[in-house]
C-alpha cells in the first residue's frame, strides 16, 4: 500500500508539473507553429465559418505557388490522402493513404464536395466529413469543422502554406476538456500534413518518401514514455522523483515542441534509459 501511494504521489506530480508547463510554454507556440505575427491576425477566407480561430499554422516551401497547389488541392482519404502519419491514423481507425504523384484527376476542388476523413465515412458516422465551403482556386479553400488551407507567394519560386483551423463552441465542461485533449494530438497530425506537402512539393513529381523517420520518431517517443512510466513505479529516493519530472518535460518539448525527426527521440530514449539506472538505484 505504501508503494502504491508513491506511485500516485509522483505519477501526480509529474502530470501536474508536464501540464503546466505544456499550458504556460509550449500551447501558445503550439497553435501558431510556423506563422508570423501578421499570418496570425490577418483576414483568411472562411474566417466567419466558426464561432472563433483554434490556430493558425504555416510553413515556407522552396517551390511556386502553382506547384504547392497540385499537392494540396489532393487533399481526402478519397483522393490523395492527408500527408501525414499513415500509421497513426491507422491506429486510431482511419485507413487512409497518402499518394506519391499528382494525379490529374484529383487537381478540381468544387463548393459543396463533401471530404471524407476516411474511405467510406458514413454521413451519420463518428468519422467526420468535412464540407467544401468556398475555394479561390489556386490560392485557398475551407473545409467546414476543419479550417481554411491557403498559399502565399513568398518571393520568386517561394511559398507559404497557411492552414487556420478553426475552433468549435465550448459551452460545457465535457466540450472542454475534449478540446484539451484533441489539440496534441490534432497539431502533431497537421503538423506533418504541412511538412509532408512541402517535402513533396520540394522533391518534385513521383516523389518517393520513406517512412523510416516517422517510424524512428514514434518509436523514440514511445520507448521513452516506457522508460518514465518505469521510473515512476520502480524509482526510488529523490531521485525516484525528480528525474521522471525532467525527463517528462524533455519528453514533452521533443514531442511537440521541437521537429519531428529522429535524431532528438532517439537521443530521449537514450537520457530517460540512463536516468532510469539512476531513478532505480535511489542513491541521490
Amino acid at each position: 500500500m505504501r508503494k502504491l501511494g508513491r506511485i500516485i504521489v509522483v505519477a501526480a506530480l509529474v502530470v501536474g508539473v508536464t501540464a503546466a508547463c505544456y499550458r504556460l510554454f509550449i500551447y501558445g507556440d503550439m497553435m501558431r507553429w510556423g506563422a508570423s505575427d501578421g499570418e496570425v491576425v490577418a483576414a483568411m477566407l472562411g474566417d466567419d465559418a466558426a464561432p472563433f480561430i483554434s490556430s493558425t499554422r504555416a510553413v515556407s516551401i522552396d517551390a511556386p505557388r502553382e506547384t504547392v497547389w497540385k499537392w494540396l488541392v489532393q487533399l481526402g482519404a478519397d483522393r490523395g490522402g492527408f500527408y501525414s502519419y499513415t500509421f497513426l491514423e491507422r491506429l486510431l481507425g482511419y485507413e487512409n493513404g497518402n499518394v506519391a504523384e499528382i494525379v490529374p484527376e484529383f487537381q478540381r476542388m468544387r463548393v459543396g464536395r463533401l471530404v471524407p476523413s476516411t474511405p467510406g465515412a458514413a454521413p451519420d458516422g463518428n468519422k467526420p466529413r468535412w464540407p467544401v465551403l468556398a475555394v479561390d482556386p489556386g490560392r485557398c479553400f475551407v473545409f467546414g469543422g476543419w479550417g481554411a488551407f491557403s498559399l502565399n507567394d513568398d518571393g520568386p519560386g517561394r511559398t507559404r502554406l497557411i492552414v487556420r483551423t478553426h475552433g468549435w463552441p465550448l459551452d460545457t465542461v465535457a466540450t472542454k476538456a475534449g478540446y484539451a485533449g484533441v489539440m496534441p494530438l490534432h497539431f502533431i497530425m497537421e503538423r506533418r500534413m504541412l511538412l509532408g506537402i512541402k517535402a513533396r512539393a520540394e522533391a518534385g513529381p513521383d516523389v518517393r518518401l520513406s517512412p523510416l523517420p516517422d517510424y524512428l520518431w514514434l518509436a523514440g517517443l514511445a520507448v521513452s514514455l516506457l522508460g518514465i512510466l518505469f521510473m515512476i513505479v520502480a524509482g526510488r529516493g529523490v531521485s525516484g522523483v525528480i528525474l521522471p519530472m525532467l525527463c517528462g518535460l524533455a519528453w514533452l518539448w521533443v514531442c511537440l515542441a521541437f521537429e519531428p525527426v529522429p535524431i532528438y527521440a532517439l537521443s530521449l530514449t537514450v537520457v530517460v534509459a540512463a536516468c532510469s539506472v539512476f531513478a532505480r538505484k535511489g542513491r541521490y
